[in-house]
Parts: C-alpha cells; sequence; structure tokens
C-alpha cells in the first residue's frame, strides 16, 4: 500500500486509489433478495425497449393509416398509393361517366 504522507486527512478517499482487487467472492446472504444484473442501455433494458417500440410502432400505423384516408381525396395520392393496394384499390378508382363531362 503506497504511503499516505502527501494526503490531508480530511476523512476524504484520496483520487488514486488503486489497489489490487480483491480475490474473495461477494458475500450474498441466503435470507436477502435474489437479485441479478440486468443490462440496459441508459437505463432501457431490452424489455423495456421492446415494449415501448411495439406501443410506438402500433400509433405510427394508425397515424400512417389516418394520414392515408384523410389525404386520399388529393388526386394524386389516390392514383400513386391508394390505387396500387393489392385487393381493395380499385375502390379509389374514380371515373367520370360521359354523360357527365362537359367536354
Amino acid at each position: 500500500m503506497p504511503s499516505q504522507e502527501g494526503f490531508q486527512t480530511s476523512g476524504r478517499t484520496p483520487l488514486r486509489v488503486y489497489g489490487p482487487q480483491p480475490t474473495y467472492q461477494t458475500y450474498i446472504s441466503p435470507y436477502g433478495p435474489k437479485t441479478k444484473h440486468i443490462p440496459n442501455l441508459m437505463g432501457m433494458s431490452v424489455g423495456k425497449a421492446v415494449r415501448y417500440g411495439s406501443i410506438a410502432s402500433g400509433f405510427g400505423v394508425a397515424a400512417g393509416v389516418f394520414a392515408l384516408f384523410f389525404f386520399s381525396d388529393i388526386p394524386k395520392v389516390r392514383t400513386d398509393i391508394l390505387q396500387k393496394i393489392p385487393v381493395i384499390g380499385d375502390y379509389w378508382i374514380r371515373e367520370i361517366p360521359p354523360e357527365d363531362n362537359p367536354f
């Protein structure tokens, strides 16, 4: 252990405390709670990320469907996006009957 001569004795631990790491195992009481380390990234574990991701994707799908139906009367959205949906694309085809065409 290095000598403590250069340090003041204010009760604080000096900044450079490097020593040999203990070779013994940490004592775990058989009567205490059983804990284990859960890996995380900034407090977000894998389980929380999956749960929040599924909730966010549900809201994203709902917002996308709302936006498509809200803008479905715009001709460019109708022809470029909605008419190309495989099963229900024919619903958005708007043809003007010949008797209603003024030209």
